[in-house]
């Protein structure tokens, strides 16, 4: 604004001057106003005013600037002898602005750079004020078992975030802790009665009922049933174990336990794999999972194959189904299958994906971080 102000006050005193010696020149009789002095002809003019001002030069206002002479406000006005009238006017003494122009714009550039520091400043005091509580519920909003942090800076807008942060988290671990306790309690009283059913399978496996048909699909079930309740209550777990499986194993015994659940006999279940590959995951859990997708793969697949590839770090079931997404309206899959393996690759810290094929088919990975140099 100051710079603003200047160069105007400075645009307006030229105007002033401009229009005072039009004014005196344009008078009848002019001489009224002292300091302006009339020159008939160009060769009236003094040489060095004349090397300002052409002597065709258009009948109008000229500001000259003369060096050592001063600073001139020259009107250009026809003669009735066809020449030119000159009528100077002489502002040296009345010129404040440009005599003072660069001392004001030295103090206009030094004040800006002052409210430029003191802005400055003060930007990082409020950042310092307002960072290190943020700072401090960052790191607390990243780790685990630490205590949220005392030291809100004194301002109300981190607190207000601080407690609403708290109120969160507390929300939060309400609802883990239901669900860990509603997933141990119901998986632990699953296991009182399906202890029994597998009492009773294992009794009359010792004298096979005549419908052996009936029989088989009873064992199935129950051994699904137990599978299901081990999944569940791996969740309800805090800690996590250091067991691991072997997979080609895990997969052999997947393959025989729902092998008849193929919806025709010419698909082939085959597994791919090189070796032994290791898997840092409890051989119940990983039979969860993977039986859970092996099933999936087996109801939505009426011909072709399913292949079952494992190697050191990934475990993938590559069938030639419908798709994944692709099945009809009404046939969808709505039971616990999916979502438990999804839950569970999380527990353990796996990743999920799966992919529909063209033209046909779905492709589902199992990944995890094998350690280096093993199979």
């Amino acid at each position: 604004m100051g710079g603003f102000f200047t160069l105007f006050s400075y645009d307006l005193e030229d105007v002033i001057f401009s229009r005072i010696v039009a004014t005196e020149a344009d008078r009848p009789e002019p001489g009224h106003v002292p300091g302006i002095t009339r020159y008939d002809g160009h060769s009236a003019l003094p040489p060095w005013l004349a090397e300002h001002l052409r002597p065709d030069a258009p009948p109008r206002e000229y500001e000259v600037s003369a060096g050592d002479h001063g600073h001139f406000h020259v009107a250009v006005r026809p003669s009735s002898d066809g020449g030119r009238r000159y009528f100077a006017f002489d502002v040296t003494r009345l010129t404040s602005t440009t005599a003072h122009l660069k001392r004001t714009a030295g103090l206009l550039l030094t004040s800006a750079l002052l409210a430029l520091l003191a802005a400055a400043l003060l930007a990082r005091l409020v950042a310092r004020r307002l960072g290190r509580p943020l700072e401090r519920m960052v790191e607390w909003s990243r780790s685990e078992g630490t205590p949220p942090p005392g030291d809100d800076g004194g301002v109300a807008e981190v607190r207000t975030l601080l407690d609403a942060l708290l109120a969160r988290d507390a929300r939060i671990q309400e609802q883990l802790e239901r669900e860990r306790r509603f997933n141990r309690d119901a998986s632990h009283e699953l296991r009182t009665p399906l202890a029994v059913a597998q009492g009773a399978v294992e009794i009359l496996e010792l004298d096979p009922p005549r419908d052996a048909e009936t029989f088989e699909r009873l064992r199935r079930a129950v051994s699904q049933m137990g599978l299901l309740t081990e999944g569940i209550l791996w969740l309800a777990r805090e800690r996590r174990t250091e067991e691991s499986c072997e997979l080609n194993r895990v997969s052999r015994e997947l393959l025989a336990l729902y092998g008849h659940l193929r919806r025709s006999g010419t698909i082939a279940l085959t597994i791919e794999s090189e070796g032994e590959v290791h898997a840092p995951l409890p051989a119940s859990v990983a039979r969860v999972m993977m039986g859970n997708l092996l099933k999936d793969a087996l109801a939505y697949t009426g011909e072709g194959r399913i292949v079952i590839a494992i190697e050191p770090g990934a475990w993938t079931l590559t069938d030639t189904g419908v798709g994944f997404g692709r099945a009809e309206p009404g046939s969808e899959s709505h039971g616990i299958g999916l979502s438990l393996v999804e839950r569970l690759t999380q527990r353990f810290g796996w990743t999920l994906s799966i992919e529909a094929l063209e033209p046909r088919g779905t492709r589902v990975t199992l990944r995890w971080h094998p350690p280096s140099g093993s199979r």
